[in-house]
């Protein structure tokens, strides 16, 4: 497999990739997804709450703030032994994070609580973004309440997802057969191609190679040409990777588990059927 990356911004990184089956990059596409681990809330104890919000509704709101998880991976247990454990409603310093809020509206005004307002009792795990809000306090309402976070799967929650989006798409391929095509009476192809991938130089119509991975694969060039002069398809084993990281984990670290998450699971599968025990069982 041979990766390069075309372009990364901020959390997201767009990837080519060759070398590899379809089948197995939609494999670490759905890893990324589901697979690899970061924190979230998971239990909140409340003690007071007087707003306008149901404790269910807060609740779901913290679950859903994305908070630093580079060094949690290393220093707490995984998701299938912390979540026994809060099953259990045992709250163990290496399964959970506490995280606390509390506050109270103001005379005359209204009080916000954001993200940055949560006080954690481990500064490898805080909000990624401090400006999230989560509720709003008008005079003498409150609020106090204690947040548990922990390691979890994208497959069991989606707030544990390290991404907000992961997709893969073909390479475009593009040919134009040079005695069918009737320029420069017609240039039909150049004037609807919304990519620009096909351009209008030296003296006939070409195909912009620097622009093919940009193809949306929408085939205008190929309906309005009058000669069926072009036939668009795909490259082989060629894919552009794309994902947007929500912060917990910055891309290079959610591919690098992703990969390491599909392989735990073909060496599970592996020894199964080495072993004659059905997967997954114990």
């Amino acid at each position: 497999m041979d990766i390069e990356v075309l372009r990364r911004e901020g959390n997201a990184v767009r990837l080519l990739v060759r070398g590899v089956k379809l089948h197995v990059l939609n494999s670490i596409r759905r890893a990324i997804l589901a697979e690899v681990p970061t924190m979230a809330v998971d239990y909140v104890v409340f003690m007071e709450n007087s707003s306008v919000f149901y404790d269910e509704y807060i609740a779901h709101r913290l679950g859903l703030i994305p908070l630093t998880s580079e060094n949690a991976l290393g220093k707490y247990k995984p998701p299938e032994e912390c979540r026994e454990a809060g099953e259990k409603g045992v709250f163990s310093e290496d399964c959970f994070v506490k995280l606390e809020l509390s506050g109270e509206g103001t005379p005359g005004g209204v009080k916000t609580l954001y993200a940055g307002d949560l006080v954690t009792g481990d500064p490898d795990v805080r909000p990624v973004y401090e400006r999230i809000p989560i509720v709003q306090l008008l005079e003498n309402q409150r609020i106090k309440l204690e947040a548990y976070a922990r390691l979890g799967r994208g497959r069991e929650h989606i707030k544990w997802s390290p991404v907000s989006v992961a997709s893969h798409k073909y390479v475009a391929k593009i040919s134009i057969d040079g005695e069918k095509c009737r320029y420069p009476g017609c240039k039909k192809c150049v004037e609807v191609c919304p990519r620009q991938v096909i351009v209008e130089r030296e003296g006939t119509v070409k195909v912009e190679e620097a622009r093919l991975l940009d193809c949306s694969f929408c085939r205008l060039c190929e309906t309005v040409c009058p000669s069926e002069a072009i036939k668009v398809s795909w490259k082989e084993d060629e894919y552009v990777l794309y994902f947007e990281s929500t912060g917990s984990l910055t891309p290079k670290r959610i591919l690098i588990e992703a990969i390491r998450a599909l392989e735990d699971k073909l060496n599970a599968l592996k020894k199964s059927l080495v072993e004659g025990v059905p997967y997954g069982a114990g």
